[in-house]
């Protein structure tokens, strides 16, 4: 064979695989418009990401025993929920003993574990959207004395919505 050949042939390689390459380290992301960037949410005290909502509305809020929770909705109503319970002023019982209780609705629900997010699996009980299913998590901030409560259609969504929460 003639060096100029094996040189070609070798060159083509090369190329073939640094392609591989950049394709699967994902740098040519977006080149044909199809990369998605997350929007940063941000409602009363808290920020979080999302790849599928652009904004929230409040939907409803109550005051009760001190406890101040309000629920909110994607844009669209598609099925994005994010509830947010303050307990600072909570009377009779302690921040703790109200959320073990909150929480029991999660007690028998099929769970996933996405990302090292524990995922709950129940239905939208509510709205245009009864009996789907609904991916719910939730962080507690016992220094705030405040329950944020997650769901959507999407089980790694709300593992990603979950994962970037941050109390501000």
């Amino acid at each position: 064979m003639n060096i100029k050949k094996v040189l070609l042939i070798l060159i083509i390689g090369v190329a073939v695989i640094a392609s591989a390459s950049a394709v699967s380290a994902g740098f040519l992301d977006g080149l044909f418009g199809e990369e998605q960037h997350d929007n940063v949410i941000q409602i009363e005290n808290i920020t979080f990401n999302t790849t599928n909502v652009s904004s929230f509305k409040l939907w409803n809020g109550t005051d009760i025993y001190g406890v101040h929770a309000n629920g909110y909705v994607d844009e669209n109503d598609s099925g994005y929920n994010v509830h947010i319970i303050n307990c600072s002023n909570i009377e009779g019982i302690s921040f703790e003993e109200f959320i073990q209780s909150y929480l029991t609705e999660f007690d028998n629900s099929p769970s996933q574990t996405i990302n090292g997010a524990v995922i709950y699996t129940l239905s939208a009980d509510s709205g245009e959207h009864v009996g789907e299913p609904r991916y719910v998590s939730y962080v507690k901030n016992k220094d705030l004395q405040t329950l944020v409560e997650i769901s959507s259609p999407d089980a790694n969504e709300t593992a990603k919505m979950i994962l970037s929460l941050k109390f501000k």
